[in-house]
C-alpha cells in the first residue's frame, strides 16, 4: 500500500512541476515560433488565392502581437530565454485545410488556458493576457475567413 501512495505522490509532484514550468519564456517562444512556422508554411504552399491573401494577412498580425507580448513579458520578468539546449525546432507541413483548421483550434485551446497558469493568474500580469485575447480575436477572424473556401 505504501509503494502506492508513493507513486501517487511522485505523480502528485511531477504534475506540480509541470504547472510550474508551463507556459514558461521558453516554452512560450517555442511554441509561437512553431505556431508561426505553421502559417507561413500553408501560406506558401496553398492553392487557394483567399487563402493565401488570409494567411497572409494572420501571419503579419500575429507576428506583430506575439513580438508585443515577448518583449513585454521579458520587460516584466528581466529575464531572458534561454533554448542553448533545443536541438531543433519541430516542423510541420500542412497542406490539408481541416487538418490546418484543427492546428488553430488547438493553438487557440493553448491561448486560452494560459489563463490557468499561476504566472498568469497575477492580477499584474492582465497585460500579457490582453495582448493573449487580441491573438485570440486574430485567429477566430481567420478561422471566420476561411469559411469562404
Amino acid at each position: 500500500m505504501a509503494n502506492k501512495t508513493r507513486k501517487n505522490m511522485n505523480r502528485k509532484s511531477a504534475s506540480s512541476r509541470n504547472n510550474k514550468t508551463k507556459y514558461s519564456e521558453n516554452e512560450l517562444v517555442m511554441k509561437f515560433i512553431e505556431f508561426l512556422n505553421i502559417i507561413k508554411v500553408y501560406h506558401w504552399k496553398t492553392l487557394s488565392y483567399p487563402e493565401h491573401k488570409a494567411t497572409d494577412e494572420l501571419y503579419e498580425s500575429l507576428n506583430g502581437r506575439i513580438d508585443e507580448f515577448m518583449e513585454t513579458m521579458l520587460g516584466k520578468t528581466g529575464k531572458r530565454f534561454n533554448l542553448s539546449s533545443v536541438k531543433h525546432i519541430p516542423f510541420y507541413d500542412y497542406t490539408n485545410v481541416k487538418i490546418f483548421k484543427h492546428c488553430i483550434e488547438i493553438f487557440k485551446s493553448y491561448l486560452v488556458n494560459m489563463s490557468n497558469a499561476p504566472y498568469f493568474k497575477n492580477p499584474a500580469n492582465s497585460d500579457l493576457l490582453n495582448i493573449r485575447d487580441e491573438i485570440l480575436g486574430d485567429l477566430n477572424k481567420f478561422t471566420y475567413l476561411l469559411t469562404f473556401h
